[in-house]
């Protein structure tokens, strides 16, 4: 199934899984995928993702490099402590005084030129996203994203891509539930609701892939208010 179908798929359902469903507080770890779940067409309530194992093998192996339980273990943990890199927070400082950005960037990040590149480039991207994000009316201003970050992004990828790991086999019923319950907890530090959740996935995959961001936000709207979503009515994670 190709990327535009999988979205147009996700605006049609939300998909549940009536056989071997999650409930209480066990769906609410779940849900912190939901993002990337109804980007695949995935089902939202079950560990178990509905979708053919050819699909979740090309997904784990090529986009995401994962062939073996230690590929796996290695990128579910990077995924949780991207959130705690605090070159971001000098990057958004930078940012919100543009005109001595460079003055802020090179005081206060590493002095190696390849790493400041990096977070150059971050800069520069966010010069291009934030405007577009406050014209399509998902944030207001960017003080909006200083505390959620990108954090939906990195959790809410996590949290699928380890359901898939254990369809796999990388992980075992007991990991994939330690995982997913640490990144409930990891993210509400960052997010207190669920449409936090959702702008600050919109947001990160807008800084990972450029602009088109109406996808994503359909996504997230459906998610929010769509009457069959587990998400529908919940307000704080």
């Amino acid at each position: 199934m190709g990327l535009f179908s999988k979205f147009l798929n996700s605006f049609k359902s939300i998909r549940l899984n009536d056989k071997n469903k999650v409930s209480g507080y066990l769906l609410e770890h779940l849900l912190v995928g939901s993002m990337y779940a109804e980007q695949q067409s995935a089902y939202l309530n079950s560990y178990e993702t509905g979708l053919n194992k050819s699909d979740i093998i090309k997904l784990v192996e090529t986009y995401w490099e994962i062939s073996d339980k230690d590929q796996a273990i290695e990128i579910l943990q990077s995924l949780h402590t991207r959130n705690q890199d605090k070159d971001i927070d000098v990057v958004y400082k930078a940012f919100e005084s543009s005109e001595n950005y460079v003055g802020i960037l090179r005081s206060n990040l590493p002095n190696e030129e390849d790493v400041f590149e990096y977070y150059l480039d971050l800069f520069r991207t966010l010069k291009n996203v934030v405007p577009e994000l406050i014209e399509q009316k998902v944030i207001t201003d960017f003080t909006h994203l200083k505390k959620i970050k990108d954090s939906g992004w990195n959790y809410g990828r996590s949290v699928f891509l380890a359901r898939c790991c254990h369809e796999l086999g990388y992980i075992s019923e007991k990991e994939l539930i330690e995982y997913v319950a640490k990144s409930h907890r990891e993210l509400k530090k960052y997010c207190s609701t669920w449409k936090e959740y959702t702008t600050s996935y919109i947001f990160g995959r807008a800084i990972w892939g450029g602009g088109n961001n109406a996808g994503m936000i359909q996504i997230a709207d459906d998610l929010l208010n769509n009457n069959q979503s587990p998400l529908k009515n919940k307000t704080y994670i």
